[in-house]
């Protein structure tokens, strides 16, 4: 059942399961809600769950802006005005990012980050070139078609897609985003103001949990460098690491789901 958030006269999409202490689950760009398809059940057995659509995705409204740090103030409105206690964030790539920046600006509100390869330097890195590369499919998709089935049947005349999971998911997501929001990401303004050194430097004593791909396999969303970065700056911190790509709880559900909940008990 999807409820929402009002900010701004707009409204910002989200889904609540489960039972006990809760857990915002954040899910990465050109994604939804509906990502989380395959995880939630068994967590929500020990967490309540707030699943939440970032704007311009799912069935959230449109915004003009998507700076990252806008959509961490959304983050910090909804702990404030839907659960208003202290909560735990899983986030996967954006989401892990967003969640980071929250524990940032207001630590009071975090009780553990699980953090799933999280794209810290990765515009830096790889600069405006590497990411219109990675992303220009998808962006002229979502910029000529609003249709899941419009969508799908490009997404079935590409060969290189024959083997890719939850393509139905993929087409929904792409056939609601809104397109500006991939423009602001691969130009950069998105990520003006979002800072990751300072951000993971002032998040050193929260728990935290980062799951790792394979950076051959991810495209070098996040690579060892980083890592590193990361394990020298966050005290309480476990790295688990998977021989897989970017969407770790997509290819390693099993895995996944036993060492979140692991970590969440």
């Amino acid at each position: 059942m999807k409820n929402f958030l009002t900010k701004n006269n707009k409204k910002l999409s989200y889904k609540k399961i489960g039972k006990g202490s809760p857990i915002i689950f954040l899910h990465g760009i050109t994604s939804s809600s509906n990502t989380w398809n395959s995880i939630y059940e068994d967590i929500s057995k020990i967490r309540t769950i707030y699943m939440i659509d970032f704007r311009g995705h799912g069935f959230s409204d449109h915004f003009n802006s998507y700076k990252w740090d806008e959509l961490s103030e959304d983050i910090t409105l909804f702990i404030e005005e839907k659960i208003d206690s202290p909560v735990d964030i899983l986030g996967h790539s954006l989401g892990a990012c967003i969640a980071s920046k929250v524990a940032e600006t207001s630590p009071k509100n975090i009780r553990s980050l699980i953090l799933e390869d999280p794209p810290f330097f990765h515009h830096s890195r790889v600069g405006i070139e590497g990411i219109s590369k990675r992303f220009k499919y998808n962006l002229s998709l979502a910029k000529s078609y609003n249709s899941k089935e419009e969508i799908l049947k490009k997404f079935k005349e590409n060969s290189k897609l024959v083997n890719v999971k939850n393509l139905e998911d993929i087409a929904l997501n792409l056939s609601k985003l809104d397109h500006k929001v991939l423009e602001q990401t691969i130009d950069g303004s998105a990520l003006r103001y979002f800072k990751p050194k300072k951000i993971i430097k002032n998040i050193k004593n929260i728990n935290t949990l980062l799951l790792v791909g394979n950076e051959k396999k991810t495209g070098e969303v996040i690579i060892k460098k980083e890592v590193d970065f990361i394990k020298e700056n966050i005290k309480n911190l476990s790295i688990k690491n998977f021989d897989c790509g970017h969407n770790i709880h997509e290819e390693k559900t099993k895995e996944y789901k036993e060492i979140v909940i692991s970590f969440l008990q």
